[in-house]
């Protein structure tokens, strides 16, 4: 069977396409997490506002004498959504009635596209929006998720990026040991 020439040229380009995406895929050599994280542990975590699904603000400084697990996420990535899925009883849950907040912050996401995310998977707890990236660009330049464990003082403690099985349990034990420091002073 004979091709006319448009769809041999059109044969040609396409294959030429891939063949030039699967290269740069194959060569591209994606940064670390390290390299794309702007704050680091030890540091004071950087203050924002964030404006809230149900309207309000949420000021990071305002959350001082607090533990924050503050969470960059992205409906539209699976660890995320992984993540999200259990954060409830395995982070939330655990430390109802403590001084904790768990802030996630959706990042570059409309407030139409969290709110359905949110209705179609039966979250209740409080989401910030960042849909300009401007809140995460003060952490990070790429990857979600990305957590920040900021303690009492407002000092990152832990930072992660990923969600593996085990994360959320390394998070909650460094969660229970600051939120422990803080019950003692208290005493």
């Amino acid at each position: 069977m004979r091709m006319n020439i448009a769809a041999h040229i059109l044969l040609r380009a396409t294959t030429a396409l891939c063949l030039l995406a699967a290269t740069s895929c194959v060569t591209e050599n994606p940064p670390e997490a390290d390299e794309t994280t702007l704050v680091e542990t030890g540091q004071a975590a950087p203050d924002f506002t964030v404006g809230m699904l149900d309207g309000s603000n949420v000021t990071l400084s305002d959350l001082r004498g607090r533990v924050v697990l503050l969470t960059f996420w992205s409906s539209e990535c699976s660890v995320c959504r992984a993540e999200m899925a259990v954060v409830q009883e395995r982070i939330i849950d655990r430390f109802a009635g403590r001084p904790f907040t768990y802030l996630p912050v959706s990042r570059g996401l409309s407030r139409e596209t969290v709110e359905e995310f949110c209705r179609q998977n039966g979250y209740t707890f409080p989401v910030g929006l960042d849909p300009d990236r401007s809140i995460y660009g003060m952490y990070a330049t790429r990857y979600v998720p990305r957590s920040f464990l900021i303690d009492a003082d407002g000092v990152i403690r832990m930072s992660a990026v990923e969600y593996e099985t085990d994360y959320l349990d390394v998070i909650a034990a460094e969660t229970e040991k600051l939120l422990r420091k803080i019950e003692r002073q208290n005493l």
